[in-house]
């Protein structure tokens, strides 16, 4: 399975092809560049690409805007006043929380 990550990772198309020409001794030195620094988090570059992509658009993004497309991120818990400060910007909550 490496060698076929190995060829998408340098584009290559024809792995087939390409597997009759690498050399024994070129696949270890992939292997091992590959320990010591693995060719992309898939998720990160995901998130890397959307981050990109909204700023130029112009949108405003937030400093862990990259993190929010981990599998391993998680939102804080919004707190009882965030959640009454929220709900009081929309104008039928805002009367009803005056009132009660």
């Amino acid at each position: 399975m490496f060698i076929y990550r190995l060829a998408l990772e340098l584009g290559i198309a024809n792995v087939e092809e390409w597997k009759t020409r690498l050399t024994v001794r070129q696949l270890k030195r992939w292997m091992a560049v590959w320990r010591i620094s693995p060719f992309g988090d898939p998720w990160r570059m995901a998130g890397r690409a959307a981050l990109v992509t909204a700023s130029a658009m112009g949108a405003k993004v937030e400093p862990d805007a990259e993190e929010r497309f981990l599998p391993s991120y998680r939102q804080r818990e919004q707190t009882f006043e965030e959640l009454k400060a929220e709900l009081a910007k929309i104008p039928g909550f805002k009367k009803q929380m005056q009132d009660g």
